[in-house]
């Protein structure tokens, strides 16, 4: 693995021994596991480089097959370890899609004795080293390709003196080809680059906008309670369309629908087990509701409780083991329902829940520690939580008077779908798994109920009698989204023209990042740059005729400046790396440097003239509010916040002036984002890397409140220039795409 025979590496205040395998800081020790320790060492070797994922993979994993998610946990705890946050990186800088850097300055020590004229392995000296000592082999070896990571940072002197003799002709026909094929590559790349100075502009073709709200059932009978099978590939639901309700089964599409259950009682709400195999479901074919199970054919029904009373709402835990469920059994009352749990074929069933109140809809907590239910003690229907055992009951929506019924948890059990009575509507609401950051997914004048998550959490399916009788729809966690693009490629950074009829956005669908530009609708789009560089984080200018946007070469990262249909590119700056570009008001431009040694918000004209500083103590991503008068930006809080101090938001002045931190939460936000009123700030939270969801803070009173609550990554929001709609990218297809979003 090693890229030299070197063996101490420093990078203040880190010492880092490949021989020894240990992170040293001031003298202790950084204790971090093999495979990370492994991850950092490929990473500081290849200094100031973009390292693929791949080849990061190959490095610390050499013989075993890998899934991402385990270099992205190695990656979480070496930033762990040098206490780097990803946002503001230090030490390790993420690329997107591609992999990552360690941009820190690195000195290397406690090598053997290296060739006269060798020069340091320090910053870009080492990537020069590589690049020349990988072209000088391939023409010596008769173009055979060598691989990067066994490339030794030698000069290029050393290399020639073992050329043999005997194919100094050889090479001297070679280099007399090279440079012929050479001069035929420039001249077709002027040619090419005449060509797209010209005619720069290329349309392509662009599948129209597409709602996540899918119906999946279509027929004049009601067809309610879904449940999504855990492979994701099965719907059950309850129905009456062949007279009495029934439980049948779909796929995810709708398709293929079959009848599980035949007889002249009511059969209701069907639950998946965890294995896919069997399905638990209710039913009155015994003359009182009870819990019942059957195969997920239909076939070997059943009945797992036996009494005189109700018991209904049955749910399994997460290992198939037990069942939760309500029932009005031991009480007087036939309205005072408690929750009971039993094992999976109906014996040993106890109450956990014993109170004079109703208590139902039970729901087991993914890791099977907590369950979820409905109460009316407080005289009003809320949610509580409980461990599995019945002790340890809390409320969870105790800060609503309105009825709140049938939550269930996400897979990944970070959020919670429930229902909430709203003017005499069922509502669809999403929650964090402590009752905060709720957010409203279903807004009409229809009943909407009884969600259940997809396995992947991305999605609800419910019914609802939007359609004038109860059917399925399937839609996104946060409500009817609209997907502006569908392409294999990466769509990034979504940025609305002032006349709201138009989206900038970078796509990687020809190779690299370039910026692109479609219809508000998704329709007519336009790629608008086509250089041999990363464009990335387009930006439009107040009166629409201009774009600003991030170009990247070779690791370094300056600001260009376009007019709307990619004509006139013209780079600003000289110093530095710059990017994030933002417009302010009055035509010029906010933007991130490191020119002075560290990043900062500098401001300049739109000609790049007249640049100046507007922070001193490190701050990033800057956008100037509406009116001109305020600059939002990311920078560390001032305080400490669960065991470390995450990047805030802050709003100063436009000089610089009265600067205020207007959020206190112990997770980074970035990627910030006026609304049009200059009322609030929009931006994105990433929690460990694992996810990242999009929230809105009002820039005056610091109330917070969440926007998406998708399993995956939602980031770059910006609103539309009405402030009825929010862009943003998202992953949660299996790759970036733009989505829009109504907000009211």
């Amino acid at each position: 693995m090693s890229l030299s025979s070197g063996h101490l590496y420093e990078f203040e205040p880190f010492v880092l021994d490949s021989r020894s395998r240990i992170l040293l800081k001031g003298g202790a020790t950084v204790r971090l596991t093999p495979r990370a320790f492994d991850t950092l060492l490929v990473l500081v070797q290849n200094a100031s480089q973009v390292v693929d994922k791949e080849q990061l993979m190959k490095e610390v994993w050499p013989d075993i097959f890998v899934e991402e998610g385990s270099l992205s946990r190695n990656i979480y705890e070496v930033r762990k370890a040098l206490g780097d946050d990803p946002a503001e990186p230090r030490y390790i800088e993420t690329i997107p899609k591609r992999g990552y850097r360690f941009v820190a300055p690195v000195k290397m020590s406690g090598s053997e004795t290296r060739p006269t004229g060798t020069p340091d392995v320090e910053g870009e000296t080492t990537v020069i080293e590589k690049h020349t000592f990988a072209r000088v082999v391939s023409e010596e070896m008769e173009g055979k390709d060598l691989p990067v990571h066994s490339v030794t940072a030698s000069p290029v002197t050393e290399v020639t003196a073992f050329v043999p003799a005997g194919i100094k002709d050889r090479r001297k026909q070679i280099k007399q080809a090279v440079v012929v094929v050479g001069f035929l590559l420039v001249a077709a790349a002027i040619g090419v680059f005449l060509y797209l100075k010209y005619v720069h502009v290329t349309q392509a073709t662009a599948k129209r906008a597409k709602s996540t709200l899918v119906r999946l059932t279509n027929n004049t009978a009601q067809d309610t309670a879904p449940s999504w099978s855990s492979d994701g590939r099965k719907i059950a639901f309850a129905s009456n369309r062949d007279g009495k309700r029934e439980i049948y089964v779909m796929d995810v599409d709708g398709s293929n629908v079959k009848r599980l259950t035949n007889n002249l009682s009511e059969d209701d709400f069907p639950r998946w087990s965890p294995d896919g195999r069997k399905i638990l479901f209710s039913s009155d074919r015994d003359g009182n509701w009870e819990i019942y199970v059957m195969d997920a054919d239909g076939s070997n029904q059943t009945r797992l409780t036996r009494n005189s009373v109700d018991d209904r709402a049955g749910t399994w835990s997460p290992d198939g083991n037990r069942i939760a469920f309500a029932s009005n059994r031991d009480n007087s009352n036939p309205y005072n329902f408690d929750i009971y749990v039993m094992n999976a074929d109906g014996s040993n069933a106890k109450r956990i829940v014993d109170d004079p109140e109703y208590d139902s809809d039970p729901s087991w907590s993914p890791d099977g520690q907590k369950i979820l239910f409905v109460t009316g003690r407080n005289n009003n229907f809320d949610i509580y939580e409980m461990n599995a055992d019945g002790t340890g009951q809390r409320n969870l929506t105790a800060d609503s008077n309105r009825p709140d019924i049938w939550p269930v948890w996400s897979p990944d059990g970070n959020n919670i779908a429930f229902v909430r009575n709203m003017e005499g509507k069922e509502q669809i609401y999403v929650m964090d798994a402590d009752g905060g950051n709720l957010i409203r997914v279903t807004n009409n004048s229809a009943t909407n109920s009884t969600p259940t998550w997809s396995p992947d959490g991305s999605k609800l399916v419910f019914p609802t009698d939007r359609d004038g009788n109860w059917e399925i729809y399937e839609m996104s966690v946060e409500g009817e989204l609209t997907r502006l693009t569908d392409d294999s490629a990466d769509d990034l950074f979504p940025d609305w023209s002032p006349d709201a009829s138009k989206i900038a956005f970078s796509s990687n669908r020809d190779g690299k990042q370039h910026v692109y530009i479609m219809n508000a609708d998704g329709s007519a789009l336009s790629q608008i740059t086509n250089s041999s560089s990363e464009d990335t984080e387009p930006a439009w200018s107040p009166d629409g005729k201009r774009i600003a946007f991030t170009r990247s070469l070779e690791g370094n990262q300056k600001i260009y400046v376009m007019n709307a249909d990619g004509s006139s590119q013209q780079g600003l700056g000289d110093a530095g790396t710059d990017n994030s570009p933002k417009w302010s008001p009055d035509g010029r431009i906010l933007f991130t440097s490191n020119r002075d040694g560290r990043k900062e918000i500098y401001v300049m004209d739109a000609d790049g003239s007249n640049v100046t500083r507007l922070t001193t103590t490190g701050a990033s991503q800057a956008v100037a509010s509406p009116d001109g008068k305020r600059v939002a930006f990311v920078s560390l809080g001032t305080e400490e916040i669960a065991g470390h101090i995450p990047l805030q938001v802050f709003v100063m002045d436009a000089d610089g002036s009265n600067v205020r931190m207007i959020t206190r939460s112990q997770h980074s936000k970035f990627e910030l984002c006026w609304s049009p009123d200059g009322a609030a700030i929009v931006f994105t939270v990433e929690k460990m890397g694992v996810k990242a969801n999009v929230f809105e803070v009002d820039s005056e009173s610091g109330m917070v409140r969440r926007l998406t609550a998708g399993p995956k990554f939602d980031s770059r929001p910006a609103y539309s220039p009405d402030g009825t709609k929010l862009a943003f990218n998202s992953n949660r297809d299996g790759n970036s795409e733009i989505y829009v979003m109504r907000l009211r």
